[in-house]
């Protein structure tokens, strides 16, 4: 059913999404029953579901601007639903999901009622399950009468014919490979995919690639490396399959990676002038002397504290030489006989034994 506030929206200049990638200024063309049609200036048609528009705000400002016109409505595709909707882009190239992590440029190969098939250069097929795909859009060129610029675009198709021939091959190649694994609805394709290499969703945290090995309308089970990995078949947003690549096109991509290398390499040393040279030499040379510095700062350091710690060690043992010999002898402390022990209770005259001696001496 329509929505009437968005009925009355047409033909003005709207915003879709307060912000974000997948956030377009344009002009709503057309409203029907679970999608609304925007064109850009560039010319893109954008068509979004309206089951995931948070917001929907008018441009007062620009209403009336003339530079943000109105394109031949006639090279619209129109439909009751968005599924019929997409039918009508079967083999062209479409952008699923505007601009954000899961967006993604390519040919529409088929669209079932849960799920659409998208074909791409690197990561091959692309299986969007419908329930989020927010929107979808292609562009269509600006009409001319200038023959200069018709004779442009005729040269520019002709001279990259080869390139859409070989586009057109891999076109053809990924569509042999889904006549293999094609089926009604997503729970049957993934079982058609069993014991494959496949990449369930496109980027973010929950990306996750490796073989799976079970699949039911609960859950995947993926095994990656050593671990085991189930993952709510809910919350799968897409998932995608890349043949192997061949011996000549690996080779061609480790060629077209090392060229790449080699002229950033080649720029960078054209880049240095001698101006930098001199530069990074006065550095060397100033970061030298400084070391130096710091090094002869440190050895003369240690030698003062080494010198300091001989001097304190020579002090201190010519005063202990000093204090022996300045110390009297103690001749109490010398041993006595239990004798003169025995006398000095009784309080008796003890003689000193050696004064006794000394005297028997002289």
């Amino acid at each position: 059913m329509k929505d009437e506030y968005l009925s009355s929206l047409i033909g003005r200049a709207v915003q879709v999404y307060k912000g974000g990638p997948d956030s377009n200024v344009g002009v709503l063309l057309n409203v029907n029953a679970d999608y609304l049609t925007l064109q850009k200036e560039d010319g893109e048609i954008i068509y979004y579901k309206t089951e995931h528009i948070k917001s929907i705000r008018e441009n007062s400002q620009i209403r009336f601007n003339s530079v943000l016109k109105v394109y031949d409505a006639n090279n619209l595709y129109k439909a009751d639903t968005f599924n019929e909707l997409a039918v009508n882009f079967k083999d062209q190239t479409v952008r699923i999901n505007g601009k954000g992590p899961e967006s993604k440029l390519g040919t529409l190969l088929d669209v079932r009622d849960d799920f659409f098939v998208l074909s791409t250069d690197v990561d091959g097929l692309i299986f969007y399950k419908e329930h989020h795909v927010k929107s979808l859009s292609h562009s269509i060129p600006a009409a001319t009468n200038d023959a200069e610029e018709v004779e442009e675009v005729v040269k520019v198709k002709d001279g990259s014919s080869s390139i859409a021939e070989e586009a057109l091959e891999e076109v053809n190649k990924f569509a042999e490979m889904y006549n293999q694994i094609a089926a009604d609805t997503t729970n049957d394709l993934l079982s058609n995919l069993k014991y494959s290499w496949v990449k369930i969703n496109r980027k973010g945290p929950e990306s996750i690639e490796g073989m799976l090995v079970e699949a039911n309308e609960d859950y995947l089970v993926l095994v990656v490396n050593n671990e085991i990995f189930r993952i709510s078949t809910f919350h799968v947003k897409n998932f995608s399959v890349n043949p192997p690549k061949s011996e000549d096109q690996e080779t061609e991509q480790t060629t077209e990676q090392t060229t790449e290398q080699g002229t950033v390499e080649e720029t960078v040393n054209e880049a240095t002038s001698e101006e930098q040279t001199t530069t990074v030499v006065e550095r060397l040379s100033a970061g030298q002397l400084a070391t130096s510095n710091r090094s002869h700062a440190k050895r003369r350091k240690r030698n003062k504290s080494k010198k300091q710690a001989t001097e304190a060690s020579d002090k201190k043992k010519e005063e202990s030489q000093i204090a022996e010999q300045a110390t009297p002898v103690n001749t109490t402390s010398l041993p006595t006989n239990s004798v003169t022990q025995r006398r000095r209770r009784k309080g008796a005259k003890v003689k000193n034994p050696r004064e006794e001696y000394k005297k028997k001496r002289i």
